[in-house]
């Protein structure tokens, strides 16, 4: 009997240095999951952190096309359109050169007039750009890309507003055509 109750001592003792052993192993294993777990979550983080930074700066750049938009339609209605200014400030919509970038700017006349200005401008790391094309009328007055009759009243207007993210560039475009309403 004492040889019984030695082995099951033994055996006990066995069995509680192991339960200790898993006890190591199991912690192990719960911080593996835990850090893990960490790991995506953060991960997850940076990632939505990252999308509504994109989000935030393509609606800033939606905006900034929108206005320069806004600012050639207001140029089209304060000068005529087929005014030819010899400085090249003032030039009506049915005379600027196509196919090159233009950016508006307010001038500093009293009262101040919107100009077009040949070149990219660079707003609070947005650039925007505008570039008018020559549109063509098939015989059923729809604009087509070619074949049809030039519209000398009737421009194609480009607004171009692109950004650097994450060594990327990025833009947004606005294409809209703009008529001799007058």
């Amino acid at each position: 009997m004492g040889g019984r109750a030695s082995a099951a001592i033994k055996m006990k003792k066995h069995w509680q240095d192991n339960k200790q052993g898993m006890s190591v192993i199991e912690i192990l294993i719960a911080i593996t999951i835990i850090s893990t777990a960490l790991v995506s979550i953060l991960s997850l983080a940076t990632f939505s952190l990252r999308v509504a930074i994109f989000n935030k700066e393509t609606a800033l750049a939606k905006n900034l096309a929108e206005e320069t938009l806004e600012q050639v339609r207001n140029f089209r209605d304060g000068i005529t359109w087929n005014n030819d200014d010899p400085e090249n400030k003032y030039d009506g919509l049915g005379v600027v050169a196509t196919g090159i970038a233009y950016y508006p700017k307010k001038s500093t006349d009293t009262p101040p007039k919107w100009q077009l200005i040949q070149g990219e401008e660079t707003v609070n790391g947005f650039t925007r750009k505008v570039v008018f094309d020559n549109v063509q009328r098939d015989a059923n007055f729809n604009i087509v890309e070619s074949g049809g009759t030039p519209d000398s009243d009737t421009k194609k207007v480009t607004v171009t507003v692109s950004w650097v993210e994450r060594e990327r560039t990025h833009q947004v475009e606005i294409v809209t055509y703009l008529t001799n309403w007058r």
